[in-house]
């Protein structure tokens, strides 16, 4: 269950993190995962997925923040692109797609990706619909009281749709444009050394 926390002042909130996103002043991390927004989005159509090259997919895991490089690149391409075929475009429920590719059991898991590298490409693939899961947004969410308390145990598949739902609130809340803007707001005040709720 989320705390109930109540956000001290929501309005001053955004206006700070709408001025540190105009004066460049977001989290490095959170302004290079989203710079390339367009190109890497484009890599992700399913015509452009059949021929994605192995430095189109380091680029994708560079962009998500990933730590484990060397390990990912150990992935044969045809994998690569088969997993994320598959988490973008097979026809079973999310929750099983995102489960297939982040569980070490997972028929679609990847070397060196998890849950990070999964949200991120389906947040670029329709950030309306899919946010990032990463430490920052976990952080925020515990910050602002939307975060949801499931997210460490069950099916990760299930732990995502709950992750989804604080951060369709927190988008509401502080009147976000979509989840990708979440992720960069989520980055901004997880790094906010002054306390947000009360």
């Amino acid at each position: 269950m989320a705390s109930q926390s109540r956000i001290a002042d929501p309005a001053s909130l955004r206006e700070g993190f709408l001025a540190a996103q105009q004066s460049g002043g977001l989290p490095p991390s959170a302004s290079r995962r989203w710079k390339d927004f367009d190109r890497l989005a484009a890599l992700l159509s399913e015509d452009a997925l059949a021929s994605l090259t192995e430095d189109e997919a380091a680029a994708l895991y560079r962009a998500c923040g990933g730590a484990r490089g060397r390990e990912f690149r150990n992935n044969p391409v045809e994998e690569i692109r088969d997993s994320l075929d598959f988490l973008l475009y097979d026809t079973i429920k999310l929750e099983g797609r995102f489960h297939e590719c982040v569980a070490d059991e997972g028929a679609y898991k990847l070397h060196g990706a998890g849950k990070e590298f999964a949200s991120f490409v389906l947040c670029l693939r329709d950030p309306r619909l899919f946010g990032v899961w990463n430490t920052g947004a976990e952080r925020a969410l515990r910050r602002l009281g939307l975060h949801p308390g499931t997210l460490n145990r069950g099916q990760w598949g299930v732990r995502y749709i709950d992750l989804l739902d604080a951060l369709q609130r927190l988008a509401a809340r502080f009147g976000l444009s979509d989840l990708a803007e979440a992720d960069r707001f989520a980055a901004w005040t997880a790094q906010q050394k002054e306390p947000v709720s009360d």
